[in-house]
C-alpha cells in the first residue's frame, strides 16, 4: 500500500500545493499532541478518550492523504474499542513524521508518492 494517497493531496490542494503545506505541518503538530493524549489516556485504561484520540488524528489523516497512517490509526482504534492496547501503538509516532515527510515533498514537488 502506498504512504500517501496522492490523489487526495492533488485534490485538497486544488492545483495551489502552497496553501496545504502549513496544513500538513500543523497536522504534524496537531497529531504529535493527539498520540501525546493517547498515550496519556492509554496509561490511565482511559479507552474512550483513547478512542477519541485515534478518531479525530484517523479522520484528518484520511482528509490530507496520509493513508497508511489512517489505516493504522484505524487498526488501533479497533483494538480500543476493545479496550486492549494496540499491539502496534508505537509503530504511530514514527509513522506519523514519515507521512508528514513524504506528503511534504510531494506537494514540494520532490517526490511522487
Amino acid at each position: 500500500m502506498p504512504l500517501l494517497d496522492t490523489e487526495q493531496l492533488d485534490a485538497m490542494s486544488a492545483g495551489m500545493p502552497e496553501l496545504l503545506l502549513p496544513i500538513v505541518t500543523d497536522f504534524a503538530t496537531s497529531g504529535r499532541e493527539s498520540l501525546t493524549a493517547l498515550h496519556a489516556a492509554l496509561a490511565g485504561d482511559r479507552f474512550p478518550d483513547a478512542k477519541d484520540q485515534l478518531h479525530q488524528v484517523k479522520g484528518a489523516a484520511g482528509t490530507i492523504g496520509l493513508i497508511q497512517f489512517r489505516d493504522l490509526c484505524m487498526e488501533c482504534e479497533q483494538h480500543v474499542l476493545a479496550q486492549t492496547v494496540p499491539p502496534r501503538l508505537a509503530e504511530l509516532g514514527p509513522l506519523l513524521e514519515e507521512s508528514v515527510q513524504a506528503a511534504c515533498a510531494y506537494l514540494n514537488g520532490s517526490a511522487t508518492s
